[in-house]
């Protein structure tokens, strides 16, 4: 029997965590698939020189986001989130149906707006917001000091706020008939 079963156990737990870091970042479905195998096959090769069995989970989530962001500077491709992307990952649905497109226009501005980001400001976003995982841990996940992290949520929080404003300004200058009153 083969002795590095547990790796069967890794893979059904976090494979799921593996795919959506991967697929936050190059926004395709397909590539984050390969990225998936590809980070489980090193961890499957690199099993022998584990010491630390607690440490795969950061280890898998390091391994993925490096891996991605390789790929999207490699490839030098402009990723768009798919429109429904934001939507999936909402848990409830609302009675109302005005709330709901509110809530749909406004997931499409952030997803776009997301785009705009970084590779590195894009998946801190995404590990933190969407998979809700502790700045403490991300930096630990990432190997960076928590203060990198801290700055980098603010940095990506700013840029997010002042693209949705721009946005926003630009709409309703739109809505003036095109005169800026401001």
């Amino acid at each position: 029997m083969d002795d590095k079963i547990w790796l069967k156990n890794y893979f059904l737990e976090y494979k799921n965590l593996v795919y959506s870091v991967a697929v936050s970042i190059i926004k395709d479905a397909q590539l984050a698939e390969d990225i998936v195998q590809e980070v489980f096959v090193t961890l499957y090769c690199k099993a022998d020189h584990i010491q630390d069995i607690n440490k795969i989970k950061p280890w898998l989530v390091k391994t993925t986001v490096n891996r991605a962001i390789d790929f999207t500077r490699k490839s030098k491709r402009v990723v768009i989130l798919g429109d429904d992307f934001f939507e999936q990952l909402q848990d409830k649905t609302s009675a109302d149906p005005a709330s709901d497109m509110d809530k749909r226009e406004l997931s499409l501005e952030i997803h776009k707006t997301m785009d705009m980001l970084p590779p590195e400001m894009k998946a801190l976003v995404f590990l933190y917001y969407f998979l809700e995982i502790p700045q403490k841990e991300i930096a630990e996940d990432l190997g960076l000091a928590i203060g990198t992290v801290k700055t980098r949520l603010r940095r990506a929080r700013l840029a997010l706020k002042g693209h949705l404003l721009k946005r926003e300004t630009g709409i309703i200058t739109s809505e003036k008939g095109g005169v800026s009153h401001e």
